[in-house]
């Protein structure tokens, strides 16, 4: 028995045959069941206490949103009557339940039948006392006087305002839980296929959430890279919560059927591990963004974030999907993530594919321009070449919609390889509005910052970019090198040491930390991290470059010369920096020869070579005319 109810329904819609679970707040419709949001409940249990007579919209405002709450309190309650009418399958222009009276409010208006429910007429006399609840019910003896007289018509009043007013206790408490949630992460959607070959749908379902709730600035948002780690953990809510350092916690499930999408959200309190809101959510694939953007703006109302019109509009774009192209979009974004140079190759097919279904949508284009990033970042392909195809993708997509952060986070990088420094803050910072959460264009803001001698602006970036992936060491790295740049060696050793702990990673944690000791002067232990790197062929230059360096320091001349010339030798086949060659030959004390490396990558526009002006490896080459000379032509600090 609970607040003085027996049975868990106890109310009907026969036009709809609808009924109300008690303990789980579900609406159950034609046999299938709804979760009623917090808010679109309150209005139900406003409407039911006095079926046919009006509600102000005054009134409904009061009940919502307690006192010194700052929302758009007019939408809202537009939002959350349109989220009751969706939930009871009802229509504003024809309504079968709640009837709206323009610019006043709201009635129930729908057929309200006896329920067999059996009340304790100790409660009913008493008006519902106090001592069974603990709560001030004179603002309701008036109502439950009427309840008892129209028994014989409808119990249902009187369930609805018995059950009101333990949920409204509750729903307090759950308010200021929510409230103070600024910290969130989504864990793996669960793939509810049965299928492991569409574990990539709900993963890029996860990822799509991620992006949208990281638009908010209100809000701290994990990284997609750090929670995927928890796909399949049997770890507790509040487990995960402490190791990413955040106080709410999102989980779900995704499935399709057909052309079908369904996807169920619940927001967690994870300090109390206290279930606050629960969402489901089902569209066809061409409407996949409606639904996306539907959870998370459900979500931000929930943590009661105030958001302005921007973020309100973005979090409410509309747009039609090709669902092949998305699918293929969603295949490419699975494999980009891997970060691999063949995953990489493999994703950008499938972005490519995405696009030539769809030319219109932009986030093949961003894709695109990401991957031609990554390739020619890390010389997989030229420079050139691959930024020149970024530039290109990344402006198609913004043609399309300027508001997505990645295709300016990518053109960032594309202006960074020219060496268009203004231009290069300039997307970096525009796609930090968009999406303030965005760990990489957080770190790569760090990098650009560290190359133009900002060095505090880049180490406060660079730990804001690792507190939104924690879990992934690229983070720490950044901050290492940022570290290192600034020439605060100690503490870049102590930082990079620890980011190997984290993940040894052979090419990014152990080789930044051996780069940073032969910045250091430290060269025996440099040569020892790199010689225990396994070989790989698609990062083998950014390996034994910094490795012929400290041969050549420590007086090991005939191996520092044998890395140099394989190194030419290779530059027959495939592009290889000067930037790296020139490091060998000023440790070989060739600075001539290296002069001669650097003015060639200079012509090749090398990307590389955007560290010059920062990168104590080349102080010998400081005072010569031809070295002020390229650093003047790239617009550096010398």
């Amino acid at each position: 028995m609970r607040d003085g109810i027996t049975g868990s329904k106890w109310a009907s819609c026969p036009l709809r045959d609808c009924s109300l679970e008690l303990q789980t707040a579900e609406l159950s419709r034609n046999g299938h069941k709804v979760i009623l949001q917090d808010q679109p409940f309150l209005i139900l249990t406003a409407l039911l206490e006095d079926p046919g007579q009006l509600v102000t919209r005054e009134e409904l405002i009061k009940r919502l949103w307690p006192s010194g709450t700052f929302v758009d309190f007019e939408q809202s309650l537009n939002k959350a009557v349109a989220r009751l009418r969706e939930a009871l399958g009802d229509n504003a222009e024809e309504p079968h339940f709640v009837e709206t009276l323009p610019r006043k409010g709201y009635r129930w208006i729908g057929k309200v039948d006896r329920i067999e429910t059996e009340v304790e007429s100790a409660e009913l006399d008493a008006g519902i006392s106090s001592k069974s609840s603990g709560v001030d019910h004179s603002a309701l003896n008036g109502f439950l006087r009427k309840g008892r007289l129209a028994l014989s018509v409808s119990v249902l009043a009187v369930g609805v305002v018995l059950f009101a007013v333990k949920y409204h206790r509750t729903l307090q408490s759950h308010m200021a839980n929510a409230a103070s949630i600024r910290s969130l992460a989504v864990l793996p959607l669960e793939n509810l296929s049965g299928d492991a070959n569409q574990d990539y749908f709900s993963e890029g379902m996860t990822d799509e959430l991620i992006t949208n709730l990281a638009m908010l600035p209100e809000l701290r948002v994990i990284s997609r890279t750090s929670v995927m780690r928890y796909a399949g953990t049997r770890k507790s809510v509040s487990e995960i919560a402490r190791e990413l350092h955040v106080d709410g916690i999102v989980e779900g499930s995704v499935s399709r059927s057909e052309d079908r999408v369904r996807v169920r959200v619940q927001l967690i309190y994870a300090p109390l591990d206290q279930h606050l809101w629960a969402g489901a959510y089902e569209r066809t694939e061409k409407d996949v963004i409606l639904l996306q953007t539907a959870a998370a703006r459900d979500i931000a109302e929930e943590l009661r974030l105030e958001l302005t019109k921007a973020e309100i509009s973005r979090l409410s774009r509309y747009r039609t999907v090709n669902p092949e192209s998305h699918e293929a979009y969603l295949m490419g974004r699975f494999y980009w993530n891997k970060r691999t140079p063949n995953d990489i190759t493999t994703g950008l097919n499938y972005f490519e594919k995405a696009v030539s279904l769809d030319p219109n949508d932009p986030s093949g284009y961003a894709g695109i321009a990401d991957s031609y990033i990554a390739l020619g970042g890390n010389e997989f392909l030229s420079p050139r070449e691959a930024f020149e195809k970024a530039r290109e993708a990344a402006l198609k997509a913004l043609a399309l919609d300027e508001g997505v952060a990645e295709a300016h986070s990518a053109l960032a990088q594309v202006y960074q390889g020219e060496h268009d420094w203004a231009a290069t803050e300039k997307e970096h910072k525009r796609a930090l509005a968009l999406n303030p959460n965005f760990a990489m264009a957080h770190l790569r803001y760090s990098f650009f910052l560290s190359k133009v001698g900002r060095h505090e602006e880049a180490i406060a970036e660079a730990r804001q970019g690792r507190e939104l992936d924690p879990l992934v060491s690229f983070g720490t790295v950044v901050l290492g090198q940022a570290l290192g740049s600034a020439r605060r060696y100690d503490q870049a050793v102590e930082v990079l040491k620890r980011a190997v702990d984290q993940d040894p990673n052979p090419y990014t944690a152990s080789g930044a930390l051996a780069l940073v000791y032969a910045q250091k002067g430290i060269f025996r232990e440099s040569i020892a991290i790199l010689e225990r790197v396994p070989h790989d062929s698609s990062r083998d230059v950014m390996i034994s470059a910094p490795l012929g360096y400290a041969y050549a320091k420590v007086g090991r001349t005939h191996d520092a010369e044998l890395i140099l010339r394989e190194l030419k030798t290779k530059s027959g086949t495939r592009y290889v920096s000067g930037y790296y060659a020139a490091w060998i030959c000023v440790g070989l004390g060739r600075n001539e020869e290296a002069l001669q490396w650097l003015e060639s990558a200079n012509r090749q526009q090398d990307y590389q070579l955007t560290w010059l002006g920062v990168d104590p490896i080349f102080d010998p080459l400081h005072s010569d005319q031809r070295f002020i000379a390229i650093i003047r032509q790239l617009g550096l600090p010398g």
